[in-house]
This record gives structure tokens, sequence and C-alpha cells, in this order.
């Protein structure tokens, strides 16, 4: 371990050299180099403090403890300071964030008035009701929620016996809401042909704590044939088909580009050369299907839009990219996203899967009441994106951590009121010898 501290501050060394030596800084830098900057030179911070008069910060609930500090550095206790968020929303522990940082304000600027604003006019006053009570036991102190919208139909609890089956059981429920999607659906019996409304593919999100559950609903939905995307925080820069087209953008000639002067830098030369290196790409590389070569280049061109023909601007906006920074409402598909990549969206009807102790609430070997408390604000979360229509589910089984396992129903499922609750279950259907040879074959 010792070993391993060392190297680790030899290649931090190595690379605070290198970043020097090239007049770079790195993003998370950008930050504590400005709080080193304001804290070690007063006059420079008093020149920031008569600059903005008033400041404003959005999303307080996600602050860490550098940006707090520069934020106390620069906004003095008799400065016009207004923060907005909400800290039953405060899920980012893990990137530094401080779920504390309200109560760490209000002692450091005492004058400071309170607005807080408890109506939800998004959800049902059943949805409403219940992530209140989900909520409550890390914040016994929190005013209770106003019902805006009247209580709507009872939050469904399904239980399935695996993670597979827990797969199907959401297709098959949103097909029954949807009406039946395709002709088979309803031959078929999977679904009535009756429309709960005027719902489509986009009105539904489903909603699950890790990226190892996703499998499961993929595979569900290919089989059904319902249109879904994964949406996830990852970078855009990790997908195959976004690094071949920026390699072919990269060393493009000018010769490749029609109607593009040598040294043109405007928009239409930017859009023209991604639209060229694409076209490249197509020809020589059969990896990649039209339609996700298609969506990385939309992607890349929706980029280009804001970086006004600079290369520079456009590589840097690539490079902090993210998949759910082109989130389309109006794309008419299921949403599959992590609790964490659901947060500011809405849907009429959300489905959050695997509410089991262990993996929602996320824990390893014991439980860590401070983990527990930001997981319940997590789940919390992703309650409140629902607008009409709330259905949880858990698997008896599933395989977790290498192997399958037994696990027990999330411990949050308690804090609901039965009142607001109708069970569902799906029964485990017994393996019969032609279940058996179809598995063969």
């Amino acid at each position: 371990q010792e070993t391993a501290g060392a190297d680790i501050a030899d290649a931090m060394s190595v690379y605070q050299r290198e970043l020097a030596a090239r007049h770079w800084i790195d993003f998370d830098d950008l930050i504590g180099l400005a709080v080193h900057v304001a804290a070690t030179n007063p006059e420079i911070a008093a020149l920031y403090r008569n600059r903005f008069r008033s400041i404003s910060v959005d999303e307080f609930q996600d602050v860490d403890e550098q940006q707090y500090r520069l934020l106390t550095l620069i906004a003095p206790l008799d400065g016009n300071l207004c923060v907005i968020g909400d800290p039953d929303q405060a899920i980012y522990g893990f990137r530094g964030a401080d779920a504390s940082s309200f109560d760490r304000f209000a002692r450091d600027y005492p004058g400071a008035a309170a607005m807080p604003l408890t109506r939800n006019y998004r959800s049902s006053g059943t949805i409403v009701t219940a992530s209140s009570q989900v909520i409550a036991p890390s914040e016994p102190h929190r005013p209770i929620a106003d019902i805006v919208r009247d209580m709507h139909e009872r939050i469904t609890v399904h239980t399935s016996p695996t993670e597979a089956a827990e797969a199907e059981f959401v297709v098959q429920t949103i097909e029954q809401m949807i009406g039946g999607h395709s002709f088979f659906s309803i031959d078929s019996g999977r679904a009535s042909g009756v429309t709960e409304g005027t719902l489509s593919f986009a009105d539904f999100a489903v909603l699950y704590r890790t990226g190892a559950q996703v499998d499961a609903l993929c595979e569900a939905f290919a089989r059904s044939g319902l249109p879904f995307k994964k949406h996830s925080h990852d970078p855009l820069t990790g997908q195959p088909v976004v690094q071949a087209l920026l390699r072919e953008w990269d060393g493009l000639a000018v010769e490749d580009v029609e109607h593009v002067a040598p040294d043109e830098t405007s928009p239409h030369a930017l859009a023209a050369q991604l639209k060229a290196a694409a076209g490249r790409l197509t020809q020589k590389d059969r990896v990649f299907d039209i339609a996700s070569q298609q969506t990385a280049l939309q992607r890349l061109l929706m980029l280009a839009e804001t970086c006004a023909g600079d290369r520079a601007r456009f590589a840097d906006a690539v490079a902090l990219a993210a998949e759910t920074d082109f989130w389309d409402p109006r794309a008419d598909r299921v949403a599959l996203l992590t609790l964490h990549a659901a947060k500011g969206l809405e849907f009429a009807v959300v489905f959050i899967v695997g509410l089991e102790e262990g993996l929602l609430p996320l824990y390893w070997n014991e439980r860590d009441e401070s983990t527990v408390a930001e997981e319940r604000r997590l789940f919390y979360v992703g309650m409140t994106r629902a607008k009409d229509r709330l259905i949880l589910s858990r698997a008896s089984e599933r395989r977790w951590r290498g192997q399958r396992r037994t696990l027990a129903a999330s411990s949050f499922l308690d804090d609901i009121e039965r009142e607001l609750v109708k069970q569902q279950q799906t029964a485990d259907r017994p393996r019969t010898p032609d279940d058996r040879q179809m598995k063969l074959l």
C-alpha cells in the first residue's frame, strides 16, 4: 500500500510538471487554483468582491468544499448572495458534494432570508405523499410538501422471481398501458389493445441504481420490439464510433472538404468537415452501423454549432460532453436511465427497478447510515420524476456481484404507508422438461 501511494505521488508530480511545461491547467484545478489565488492575495479577492456585487448560485446542494470556499472568499457576509437548491436532492457525495451545505450556509450567513418552496406541481398527490414519507427519516424537520394535484392511483410495488422476469414485467406493463404497440402484442395477450389515455413511448422511464442492471432490461426491450434508448453520464468520447469519427475529422486534408476555403473558420466549414469525416468513415469502416454513425454525427454537429467554427473550442466541447447532454424529449422511445442521470427530468410513468437491500440502498458489506441517507435522497429523486404513475419493482433473486443472490426487499419500501401501495407479484413458473429441451435447442 505504501508503494502504491508513492507511485501515485510520483505520477502526480510528473503530471504537474508536464502541465506547467505546456501552460495547461487541469479541469478540476480551475476551482482549486482560484481558491488559492483569492486566499493568498486579498487585493485580488477584494477586486472580485467589488466587481460582482450580486451572486446567485444554482444547484447549491451539489457544491463541494472548494467551491464553497471560493464562494465565501468572493461573497462577503454583507454581500448580495442568493443560493438556490434542494437539500433533499443532494446525491453527489461521491463527487465531493457536501450534503450539509445549507446548514453551513445558515451558520456562515446568519442574516440570509430563507424562502422554502414546498409545492410540487409535477407529481400526483399520491406520489408526493409517498416520496415525503421516504425522505422524512433523513430530514425530520423538513416542511411537509404541499399537495397541488389530486391523489391518483396507488403506487405499484411488484415482486418478480428474477431480474429477467422483472424486465419482462416492465415491458409487458408498458405494452398494456400503451395499448399494444403491435398486432403480435395484442394477439399474444401481452396487451389488451385498450389505450390508457394518450401515452406515448416517450412518457415512460425505467430507472435503475447501477449500470449492471441494464443488460436484462435492454434484452427484454429488444426482444419485444419496443423502441428504447439507454442514457448515461458516460463521456461522449467514450463511444468507439465517436472516436472513429474524430480520428477521420482530425486527419482530413483540405481537398477532402468541398466548397470550403483552406483557411475558412466558420460554423459552415466545421460542419462540412464533420460531414466529410462521416462520409470517409462510412466508406472505409463496416464495424459501425449507419444509425450509430448518424447519431454520433448529429451530436458532434450540435456541439459544432456552439463553437463558431473554432476547432480548438470544438475539441474542448467534445472532451467535456456526456451522453445525457443530448437528451431529446421529442424522441418517442422509452428512456432507460440511472437514477443519477434522471435528475432534472420528468415522465408521466416511472419504473424504479431493483428495490432490494444492498442494491437500493446500495452498500457493500455493512450498512453505513451516512451512505444510506444519500441513497434515500437518490430514491426520493427517482420517485419525484413521476407525474402520474409510479411503479416500484424488485426481484427475489438476481445475479449480483458475480453470483446469484437472494436479497431482501429494500428497507425504503417500509417507509411508505400501506394505503398508498398496491402489491403485485409475478409467479415463479416451474420449469418443465419442455423448457429444458428448448434451452438445449
